[in-house]
């Protein structure tokens, strides 16, 4: 089967901070066949690989990535009685509002949350209110060392903080099956208005990636934290710390990924100093990440 394959693809345009340099090689798949073939592809090139969904817990360097990347498009999605299995490209809102309209509910926080299934699973994405650990019941995936799916559950995930086993392993999520809670219609879509307006209120809108550190576990937000050490407002070239929400970088406009590394080393350096805590990025950094030495 011919594999469509791009070379020098600006990667600025499949991650919401609209940063980064052309890539090596780059691929849709929009099956799980596509998927191992282009693995078998990069395997054959000697290469790195990567899978990117809606590319909003993504930073890719301006050099670009020395890779291929797969960008996941493979999008059906299954009801069953309470459960739901959908594969790894769906998008967080299609599913919250396609599951609505069959009476199925307990995901309405995901609303709000950017990018698709695949790498919610990754990184248990989640709000304060349900994270991807609190309704996942299996993943089918393609192990790296492996050329047969494999369904895997809870254990196998060990799901952790915007963490799971599977940013160790590597393996690919084709897809994700989840348990849902009835409720009428309405409601759902009630909940739905909530999430989004409360977002509205609480998160800066723009070219960024939501919140760039993982919050400490035992203490305050990562926000209260670059906050109270100054940060807000900051500037280092295009990028900048939102005053809405300190926690959010944003492209202003003509930002390069090394404006928004810079500027998240100095946000680091400065925490370190008044509280003594290392923050931890919860963006992807790619190819290397500066703050994991």
């Amino acid at each position: 089967m011919k594999i469509d394959v791009q070379q020098n693809v600006l990667l600025k345009s499949y991650n919401t901070f609209r940063v980064g340099g052309p890539v090596r090689f780059f691929a849709t798949a929009s099956r799980w066949e596509d998927m191992y073939n282009l693995r078998e592809f990069a395997k054959k090139q000697g290469v790195p690989y990567m899978v990117l969904g809606g590319g909003s817990n993504v930073l890719f360097a301006d050099e670009g990535y020395p890779g291929l990347v797969i960008l996941n498009q493979m999008n059906k999605i299954h009801f069953q009685q309470n459960t739901v299995t959908t594969e790894g490209g769906v998008t967080w809102m299609k599913l919250v509002m396609m599951a609505a309209e069959q009476n199925l509910g307990g995901i309405s926080g995901f609303c709000n949350v950017p990018g698709t299934i695949g790498g919610a699973v990754y990184g248990n994405a989640g709000i304060p209110d349900v994270c991807m650990k609190d309704v996942f019941l299996n993943a089918t995936i393609l192990p790296t060392k492996s050329d047969k799916p494999m369904i895997v559950g809870p254990d196998y995930a060990n799901f952790s903080y915007r963490n799971s086993y599977f940013k160790q392993t590597k393996d690919i999520i084709l897809s994700c099956t989840m348990r849902l809670e009835v409720a009428p219609k309405a409601f759902i879509k009630q909940m739905v208005n909530r999430y989004i307006k409360s977002r509205i209120m609480k998160q800066p809108a723009g070219l960024t990636c939501g919140s760039f550190f993982k919050n400490p576990g035992t203490f305050p937000s990562a926000g209260w934290l670059i906050e109270q050490a100054g940060c807000k407002g900051m500037m280092v070239g295009g990028a900048q710390i939102s005053q809405k929400h300190a926690n959010f970088f944003m492209n202003t406009g003509d930002a390069t990924a090394s404006d928004i590394i810079n500027l998240a080393l100095k946000v680091h350096q400065k925490v370190k100093d008044k509280f003594d805590v290392e923050l931890e990025p919860e963006v992807q950094i790619l190819p290397r990440n500066p703050f994991y030495k």
